[in-house]
């Protein structure tokens, strides 16, 4: 009877091709960063997005997330990302403005004051939302 050996999800890469593929990437990064200028830092970063987009789970993506410092680049470009695409989204849904409230002032019913101290006081205050229907004679009825 024959027996078969399977396996669930990706295959593990070997350190050998790590290395050897590692080897690769840094001697060509380099090299683009020597004759172009750029720094090796933006050819990795480079690199790491193209692959995340049209090669994902290769083994290029196994090599690098081998290193910390282009594992926290990523993360980073990711959560810069997720923030703009947020504030994208908020500005389409401002909250409206809410108008200030109305302000209003009586002057002193003398007839009801009694003392000095009373007339110091002045008249009535009063705040009224703008929303109410005939605020201001709603405030003096």
């Amino acid at each position: 009877m024959p027996q078969f050996n399977f396996q669930f999800g990706k295959k593990k890469t070997s350190k050998k091709n790590i290395i050897i593929i590692s080897i690769l990437l840094s001697a060509i990064c380099a090299t683009l960063s020597q004759c172009t200028g750029i720094s090796q830092k933006n050819i990795w970063s480079l690199l790491d997005e193209v692959q995340r987009k049209f090669f994902p789970q290769t083994i290029i993506n196994d090599v690098l997330l081998q290193d910390s410092e282009i594992v926290e680049r990523r993360i980073e470009r990711d959560i810069d990302k997720a923030i703009k695409q947020y504030e994208d989204l908020t500005k389409r849904w401002e909250s409206p403005k809410v108008p200030l409230p109305i302000f209003t002032e009586k002057s002193l019913d003398e007839s009801v004051c009694h003392s000095e101290g009373c007339k110091n006081l002045g008249g009535e205050l009063r705040l009224c939302s703008p929303w109410t229907i005939n605020c201001i004679n709603v405030i003096y009825d």
